[in-house]
């Protein structure tokens, strides 16, 4: 008597796609099918340790199963076929005529062998050795496991690959609890090893062979956990079961971290246009949600360009979607990043330790524009005006770097250069800074702060304007001002300090900063040398 089941013929479902970050659609990987590993899991389930792959690669392919009770019938069997020797055979496997079965299956092509045999007994190392060597699998099923059982459970899985139990829908809801932080394509691809079907992360698909739920419920129009339709009205309910949990999941990672950045980005925000005081009481509660403030801090401004002049504003929706996208794309660039919005604009500020050559020049170019790029993916109509500060030491640079962006950003408006990143450092601030100088009000108001400075000796007026500009130019950095200048530290400190009082200025203030920084340019560039 022999025993035999075969694959359940089906129509191909509809072909699926998954989209990348950074390209086009790209096929899923084929649905799930049997293979030696998802059987040994499947038996393995109830009852561990009962299923042992002794020999084979786990990934090899099976179609059929057949129980065989004398060898001649492996001589009948198909390529591809799982034997399982039964319980009388298995007992006369004990050196040459289990040899003589592996030479047979391989002759026939078979994907594996099963012997009925309990741990610790011995099974032919010559029979072992064939199977190693052809990557035949060869499998030790426990003499206490009904063979009945098995076959059943084998055909199941065989007539339909999916299998989707209530236990393994269950087992992947469990693990989709447990995992916290997982990006989608790495939670499908977890749910997919559990279920034992393909559940990819891509568009909303349009054929009816097809399952989908969107990742975040809030967002429709995003990208969706997508798998084919399995057959049975019950795995197809478990599987939508699982879908939704998924779903669940990743909308509530998504409402933690759209608050986080929301709180961040408040804060950011009032941290950027507060007074020195306002800095100081916001020191504390930016530090809590991530934000050195005390380190170096370079800001990428993005000004919307929407056609309406003066009203270049967006909705609140699309501002934060838009915040988020540039956020993501940011941290993708490596470093810590934080975002803040205003009604016209969203501003992105990286902070680091040091101030090196990756923040500075054409470093910071690369980066807006990869920003940009990302930003036009989902948007490909979306415009801006872009401002890039300069590297700014502590919360007071922080806010410097911001009015530098803000300024940068101003100057590409003006000149109506569209998706251009420009930085404050760039030579076109020159021009700028000529342009402001030619204004007859900022003439009489440099004049006006610079005219307890016109009154010093000739020989001092030049110092005083150099020490204030350097250490401005140093992002605030009385080290950088001293290496710069060939001072001492302490001396640097004292003619900053005679500097501050006699304009009576408070650098503190962004505004005043600033502008003390570009009278101190200004002066520079309009002095004869």
């Amino acid at each position: 008597m022999h025993v035999m089941w075969s694959e359940h013929v089906r129509r191909a479902p509809a072909a699926l796609g998954t989209r990348t970050p950074d390209g086009p659609s790209e096929p899923l990987p084929p649905q799930a099918t049997t293979t030696i590993g998802s059987i040994v899991s499947l038996l393995g389930e109830d009852e561990p340790g009962s299923i042992e792959l002794l020999e084979g690669s786990p990934d090899t392919r099976v179609k059929e199963v057949r129980l065989v009770e004398k060898l001649d019938q492996i001589e009948h069997i198909r390529a591809q076929t799982l034997i399982v020797l039964d319980h009388g055979l298995s007992t006369q496997m004990d050196g040459y005529l289990l040899d003589v079965a592996v030479r047979r299956a391989l002759g026939r092509q078979a994907a594996a062998m099963a012997v009925i045999v309990d741990a610790g007994l011995r099974i032919s190392t010559t029979a072992r050795a064939l199977a190693r060597k052809s990557g035949l699998g060869l499998l030790r099923l426990s003499s206490a496991r009904d063979v009945n059982t098995v076959l059943h459970g084998l055909a199941l899985q065989l007539a339909d690959e999916l299998h989707l139990t209530i236990g393994r829908a269950r087992r992947a809801c469990d693990a989709i609890s447990q995992a916290v932080g997982q990006e989608p394509s790495a939670l499908a691809g977890l749910v997919s090893s559990l279920i034992g079907w393909q559940v990819g992360v891509g568009p909303a698909p349009q054929d009816p062979g097809s399952l989908s739920v969107p990742v975040v419920f809030s967002e429709p129009r995003g990208p969706h956990f997508v798998s084919a339709v399995p057959n049975g009205a019950d795995a197809g309910t478990l599987l939508d079961l699982v879908l939704s949990r998924m779903s669940l999941q990743m909308t509530a990672r998504a409402a933690v971290e759209r608050t986080r950045m929301l709180s961040a980005s408040e804060v950011l925000r009032q941290f950027i246009t507060g007074d020195a005081s306002a800095r100081e009481e916001l020191a504390t509660l930016a530090l809590r949600l991530g934000i050195p403030v005390d380190e170096w801090h370079v800001v990428i401004r993005f000004e919307f360009v929407t056609g309406r002049g003066h009203e270049d504003q967006l909705p609140y929706e699309g501002r934060e979607r838009l915040a988020r996208v540039a956020l993501a794309a940011a941290r993708a660039l490596g470093g810590t990043w934080h975002v803040a919005q205003e009604p016209g604009a969203v501003m992105l500020v990286l902070s680091t330790p040091t101030c090196g050559p990756a923040e500075v020049g054409t470093h910071l170019q690369r980066k807006a524009t990869a920003i940009l790029d990302a930003l036009r993916r989902p948007v490909p109509e979306f415009r801006a005006h872009i401002g890039i500060g300069s590297p700014r030491l502590g919360s007071t640079g922080l806010a410097g770097s911001a009015t530098e962006a803000h300024l940068a950003a101003t100057h590409a408006r003006s000149t109506r250069r569209v998706n251009v990143p420009v930085s404050f450092d760039a030579v076109g601030i020159r021009t700028t800074v000529v342009e402001w100088y030619g204004s007859p009000t900022v003439q009489k108001s440099i004049d006006a702060l610079f005219a307890p400075v016109d009154k010093l000796p000739r020989s001092r007026r030049a110092g005083t304007i150099e020490i204030l500009g350097t250490y401005l130019d140093s992002g605030g950095s009385i080290a950088r001002t001293a290496e710069v200048m060939h001072l001492h530290r302490n001396a640097v400190r004292a003619r900053l300090k005679r500097a501050v009082a006699l304009l009576d200025v408070d650098l503190d203030d962004p505004d005043q900063r600033l502008f003390v920084h570009l009278a101190c340019r200004s002066r520079s560039i309009m002095t004869p040398k």
